[in-house]
């Protein structure tokens, strides 16, 4: 083969030249147009957040409202309810004023409650023992007749 020596120019073909020339003013032509789709891309995708983003904080602000009423909902009203429902087993007791019937339970919770606590206290003092079988066994030691003593038992047991 022979080599081409350095020093020598090669001729390049007359059309190659400006096929050349055309070929690269293209490749920049396709490159600047890619920049500026991408550039109107972020554009586009920047302009189409910000309403995203308006709705987005609206949205935001309309949960928190939400939030706001269902926490007071929970802190207000559902205590409300309780009461309403721990009050209802009571529905017609009433207390006494001045001569004055009140049966708002409401307004007499107070006195529900005391009362309640009383009747603890008195039923935690009653004696254990009970007091019908002691009553019947007075009965029975009081019988002088054995006769009668065993009537007694029998109207006892059948009871």
């Amino acid at each position: 083969m022979n080599e081409i020596p350095s020093t020598h120019e090669i001729p390049i073909p007359e059309g190659l030249e400006q096929r050349l020339s055309a070929l690269v003013d293209r490749l920049e032509a396709e490159e600047r147009g890619r920049t500026s789709e991408l550039a109107s891309a972020s554009q586009a995708s920047r302009a189409s957040t910000r309403p995203l983003t308006r709705r987005a904080s609206v949205a935001a602000a309309a949960f928190a409202i939400a939030a706001v009423f269902v926490a007071v909902a929970i802190l207000v009203i559902a205590p409300q309810v309780k009461e309403r429902r721990e009050l209802a087993r009571y529905e017609g007791s009433y207390t006494l004023r001045d001569g004055q019937r009140i049966d708002d339970l409401g307004s007499i919770k107070t006195e529900i409650s005391e009362a309640l606590a009383m009747a603890q206290v008195a039923e935690a003092n009653v004696p254990t023992y009970d007091l019908a079988t002691e009553a019947e066994h007075a009965i029975l030691q009081a019988t002088a007749n054995p006769e009668m003593r065993a009537v007694v038992r029998r109207i006892l047991e059948e009871q």
